[in-house]
């Protein structure tokens, strides 16, 4: 007797699921398995480049010159204007960035069954820090012990009481970046999962009973770039993603009336999201919108706009804001006197918590034209010239939103060269583009 097996095993790439997987374990235990991440990229880079290297080579796109030219700039401005020379080291790795979105849109093959098991371990990774969150604001501490951030303790420290906390990260533990993976990788990953599983049985339930889970730990997480990020997410989608429009009426209903829930039963999301932020921005002396100046965010970037007037075509260095921010000249009652401010304290820190006015203070003119021109023709200029297409596509719609999350010019963000913020945006650039050539291959196909 013959047995034919269907052994589903030989549809899925082990590897990429596993490197997939330690990028998503890196992005809550430590920046090391982040950058084994990346090291295998690299490696997938090689192996490639060593299997078909004159077709990498007459290939350079136009976008790859561009970006190779952005890591010139950085390597020869930390030469030359920094001056720390482990800071000029840093500049020699700026590259991997790229290389994160290079190899994950041109070549990983997600083909049959490998994306389908990516998707499903993220889902179930942001289901489960969900649901810790959850555990975290009931009880004081997660499954793994950890504690809620910015508490106070009326009954002494070593009693631990959530309504006294703001931030919930669950076990991503000091790391209060909770809200923020739960709106990006979250919202991503569910929305693939809803439109690559559909044809099975409760998927539809299944979304919403993790949506619901998504917002609320969203909101309990205390992150109130979150909330901005999570309406910058609706908003694009709203405008631009045809086949999710429809529900968005809906999933923006659910969201006011958790929010409103929330807000009137849980007396430190009031607080967070409303009470102290209303009342630290009435404490300040200015008027108007001076007021945001005098705060905390709004010296750093006085301070950043003073660098880039001393800097304005070169800058004052990679990563330099640091070690200018202490120079006298930046003295924040200078700074109150001159633009009629009433700072109560200086904007020093390690980058100025907004990308451009890093760039333009740290790279000049130069350089945040330069890295404007690198996001332009990555990521925009096919969007724009394709868009007839592209907007029948939810894929590429709902991570484009979630990119913007990262860039958009009026919320903080974190540091262009850092580890952290930069893997994250390149990441999603890499799945961006990675649909975008798929996309190209179909209209080809059709073309021909």
């Amino acid at each position: 007797m013959n047995l034919k097996f269907n052994i589903n095993i030989v549809k899925v790439n082990i590897f990429i699921i596993l490197i997939f997987n330690i990028y998503l374990m890196g992005l809550a235990l430590g920046p090391s398995l982040v950058n084994s991440f990346i090291f295998l990229l690299f490696v997938i880079f090689l192996k490639k480049f060593k299997q078909n290297e004159l077709y990498l080579i007459r290939n350079y796109s136009f976008t790859a010159k561009l970006q190779i030219l952005f890591c010139i700039y950085l390597i020869l401005n930390s030469f030359f204007i920094g001056n720390e020379i482990n800071l000029f080291y840093k500049s020699l790795f700026f590259f991997r960035f790229f290389l994160i979105a290079y190899v994950i849109s041109k070549l990983i093959d997600f083909k049959l069954k490998t994306l389908d098991y990516i998707i499903l371990s993220f889902l179930i990774f942001s289901f489960f820090l969900g649901i810790d969150i959850f555990y975290q604001y009931l009880t004081g501490r997660d499954f793994f012990g950890f504690e809620p951030g910015l508490c106070a303790y009326p009954k002494g420290s070593f009693e631990i009481d959530p309504k006294y906390c703001e931030r919930f990260s669950g076990f991503f533990g000091k790391e209060l970046i909770a809200g923020n993976f739960l709106v990006t990788y979250g919202l991503m990953f569910l929305y693939f999962f809803f439109l690559r599983f559909n044809k099975f049985r409760y998927v539809g339930i299944i979304s919403f009973i993790f949506l619901i889970i998504f917002v609320f730990a969203i909101i309990l997480s205390g992150e109130r770039n979150s909330i901005l990020a999570l309406l910058i997410i609706f908003t694009f989608n709203m405008i631009f993603n045809v086949k999710l429009r429809k529900k968005l009426i809906f999933i923006a209903s659910l969201i006011i009336i958790i929010f409103s829930v929330l807000f009137n039963n849980v007396e430190n999301v009031k607080y967070r999201y409303f009470e102290w932020p209303t009342s630290y921005i009435n404490s300040m002396k200015s008027e108007g919108i001076k007021k945001l100046l005098d705060t905390t965010w709004g010296s750093h970037y006085v301070i950043s706009y003073e660098i880039f007037l001393d800097n304005k075509i070169f800058g004052s260095g990679f990563k330099s804001y640091r070690i200018q921010c202490q120079n006298n000249k930046y003295d924040f009652r200078k700074l109150n006197e001159k633009y009629n401010l009433n700072m109560v304290e200086g904007g020093c820190s390690t980058h100025p918590h907004n990308i451009y006015l890093e760039l333009l203070s740290e790279l000049g003119l130069l350089g945040f034209i330069l890295f404007l021109l690198v996001l332009y023709f990555t990521v925009f200029h096919t969007f724009i010239r394709n868009f007839r297409y592209f907007k029948n596509e939810g894929e590429i719609v709902i991570i484009l939103s979630i990119i913007m999350t990262y860039l958009f010019p009026f919320k903080p963000t974190g540091s262009f060269s850092s580890s952290a913020f930069s893997t994250n945006l390149w990441f999603f650039i890499g799945f961006y583009l990675y649909f975008v050539n798929n996309l190209k291959y179909k209209i080809k196909n059709k073309l021909y």
